[in-house]
């Protein structure tokens, strides 16, 4: 992240479910005294920086990571060197979902008839650095609003705001995030396996 023509860069890092990210900071020619800065941060951490950053090591602890940079002076910048390794902790549910690229299909996910209670399925969804996401609900059908007992709804998360939207019913919806990051919870109850959803999603250029 050097020689670029850019005060701000980001880069952002993503891998399968299940694993998690390791970031080594080889070289720095940040300048702490101007303010310049690097800034990790992912779904479970957020870390900043400039001093005695060269041999630093940072873990995402999930399976995303972006990386932002902020120089003053051209040239300067840090070089880093990640991987990426099996997560020492489970941070997912076997239900969850990971989507990348710039457009793709959501559905509801397929919850194991065996289960007892509810379980909270999640869609990540991640795209370019400066591009936002939208989402159109093509066709919702989350049961009757009346069941009080078992409500089905979902909840769209913007990651970069953490604003959350709740839809239920046969609502259709358009909806975009401000960042490249959004979530979506599907709180259903698993013995209601009537519930149905699916839309698309594509990423939104920077103006």
């Amino acid at each position: 992240m050097t020689g670029v023509e850019s005060s701000d860069c980001t880069v952002a890092i993503g891998r399968p479910l299940g694993e998690e990210i390791t970031v080594s900071v080889l070289e720095s020619s940040l300048n702490c005294s101007a303010g310049e800065v690097v800034l990790f941060s992912g779904r479970m951490m957020w870390r900043t920086g400039c001093r005695k950053l060269p041999l630093s090591l940072i873990n995402s602890r999930t399976n995303t990571l972006i990386v932002k940079q902020r120089v003053l002076l051209p040239g300067n910048g840090v070089i880093l060197r990640y991987n990426s390794r099996t997560a020492t902790k489970k941070y997912y549910q076997d239900c969850d979902k990971q989507l990348f690229g710039p457009q793709g299909e959501i559905e509801n996910p397929v919850q194991l008839p065996d289960r007892q209670q509810e379980v909270v399925c999640r869609t990540f969804i991640n795209v370019a650095p400066r591009h936002r996401i939208a989402i159109r609900a093509l066709y919702i059908d989350l049961g009757n609003k009346s069941n009080r007992t078992h409500f089905n709804y979902i909840l769209v998360r913007d990651v970069s705001t953490m604003k959350t939207m709740v839809f239920h019913g046969k609502q259709q919806f358009f909806w975009q995030s401000s960042g490249s990051q959004a979530e979506i919870e599907f709180h259903e109850n698993v013995k209601d396996h009537r519930t149905s959803f699916w839309a698309e999603y594509h990423a939104v250029e920077p103006k």
